[in-house]
């Protein structure tokens, strides 16, 4: 039955854009007749304050996923929440299949390091990522300008809340602690030990590092965009004695907990199973039915050595913590700063009928609560070759959004693992906003402003594109 089991992890669905799809052709983006009206398309031809910029294309690669998407660069106005201003970002108007379509909903709000990313692969500048160009203090048409560029980001089993500014007191329990982030690319955790059990010291260690190895260190990406809890499926080209996810698999001892040791910080993680549970519907739960289980998964993708595979914290880890995203001091050679804080069960997140609420953060300064919906991940599968993650839209993590004048309501991807705006544009409306009358008169704003220099090779792999060097050092810059 283990073999089974092995052979099922081998195809993983995952959900986050980086990861998102695989060995995809890129097509032309369906026309709106094409796409479900639960989830209109942006168009820039019925925004009067819109300006697509044809004459600067946009090409990027995601080169773990072999996935492309094309487009210009536009800026309109955007709202999310109270933050409100005009911003750059990505109109994609050519992506993957239907699937990979109907996963992405109207598109990405990137929330990552702009470090990570800033050119394409023809060198065209990318438009910095949303919440930095709002709390920028150049900002001319934000109302959060010269605000910190902080958020953090909380889930229940029903529900998501981004808290913009900072992190409410009361959504932690004890006091929210802070490490820095490994690199300056992505939001990465140092690990020195991940067990399960039922109290710490009899737990099942699943990362077994070489005694002739000088660094006990796994990074981990902290990405809302995934699905589960993901180790990697190797031994980290000998780092390691045994993979950590073939140690999860052969453990079968019913277990309570999850511990997780963050180098640098002076208290453990500590998740309950039930957190990291979801719904299964598998081959192997056919004469059972449905049944509740960790989601825990393997990475399925390997870095080259010398790069390590890091670990990833997906969306069922924002169910027992709180974290703080903070980019107040971030630059081309200082990583963020990550706060983690045991979610309060007393506190209530934000519902659908408050939509975002002002409160006073950790510091004292305003921190503005605004809703995300979350659509809890199923793992689904008809055979041992054929696992994967399934939900309404693909992801489970999605922000409303306003853009344009008229405002147009849109929904996307709250992604912590990639910095890019970027929402879907069908060619119809590119073609109606070139020259076809649509009765609506558009403001020409002047030029899209010059991006700085590029911090990063566009064409690096993805252990360059996150940052994750051996030995767990820092890259500073690029």
């Amino acid at each position: 039955m283990r073999g089974a089991r092995q052979d099922a992890s081998t195809v993983i669905a995952c959900c986050c854009l980086v990861l998102l799809t695989s060995g995809l052709q890129t097509t032309a983006v369906p026309t709106g007749g094409e796409t479900t009206s639960a989830l209109p398309l942006f168009d820039p031809s019925r925004s009067s304050s819109a300006n697509m910029e044809m004459s600067l294309p946009l090409r990027v690669r995601y080169s773990d996923a072999n996935t492309e998407l094309t487009g210009v660069v536009c800026r309109d106005d955007v709202r999310l929440g109270e933050y409100k201003g005009r911003v750059a970002f990505a109109c994609w108007t050519t992506a993957p299949n239907q699937m990979f379509w109907s996963r992405m909903g109207n598109g990405v709000l990137g929330l990552a390091p702009r470090y990570q990313k800033q050119h394409d692969e023809d060198k065209h500048p990318l438009p910095p990522p949303m919440l930095l160009s709002l709390t920028s203090p150049k900002a001319k048409d934000s109302n959060v300008a010269g605000m910190p560029p902080k958020f953090a980001f909380m889930a229940s089993k029903s529900a998501a809340e981004l808290q913009m500014g900072g992190f409410v007191p009361g959504s932690v329990q004890g006091k929210m602690r802070t490490v820095q982030s490994l690199s300056t690319k992505s939001y990465t955790l140092s690990i020195g030990s991940i067990k399960i059990g039922n109290d710490f010291d009899t737990a099942q260690e699943l990362l077994t590092f070489d005694p002739t190895d000088k660094h006990h260190h796994i990074p981990a990406l902290l990405d809302t965009g995934s699905p589960c809890i993901m180790l990697p499926g190797s031994q980290e080209n000998g780092k390691l004695l045994k993979s950590p996810y073939s140690l999860y698999q052969d453990h079968n001892k019913k277990w309570s907990k999850m511990f997780i040791t963050v180098n640098g910080m002076d208290i453990g993680l500590e998740l309950n199973r039930e957190d990291l549970e979801v719904e299964h519907h598998t081959f192997l739960d056919e004469a059972w039915g449905t049944s509740l289980r960790p989601c825990v998964m393997p990475v399925t993708w390997a870095m080259k050595p010398p790069h390590q595979t890091p670990i990833v914290l997906g969306a069922v880890f924002f169910r027992a913590y709180n974290v703080l995203f903070d980019l107040s001091r971030s630059s081309p050679t200082v990583p963020p700063d990550i706060g983690l804080g045991k979610i309060n069960p007393a506190y209530n997140v934000i519902g659908i009928s408050d939509y975002a609420v002002n409160v006073k953060g950790g510091d004292g300064a305003n921190v503005h609560r605004v809703f995300v919906q979350h659509t809890p991940t199923k793992i689904t599968s008809k055979s041992p070759e054929e696992v994967g993650v399934a939900n309404p839209n693909g992801h489970q993590f999605l922000a409303q959004i306003f853009m344009g004048t008229p405002r147009q309501p849109l929904r996307v991807v709250v992604d912590t693992g990639s910095p890019l705006f970027g929402l879907f544009v069908s060619p119809d409306a590119v073609g109606k906003y070139n020259g076809a009358d649509t009765g609506v008169a558009h403001r020409r704003p002047p030029p899209l402003q010059v991006f700085p220099p590029p911090s990063l090779d566009s064409t690096a792999d993805v252990a360059e594109r996150l940052g994750i060097v051996p030995g767990g050092a820092r890259r500073r810059g690029a």
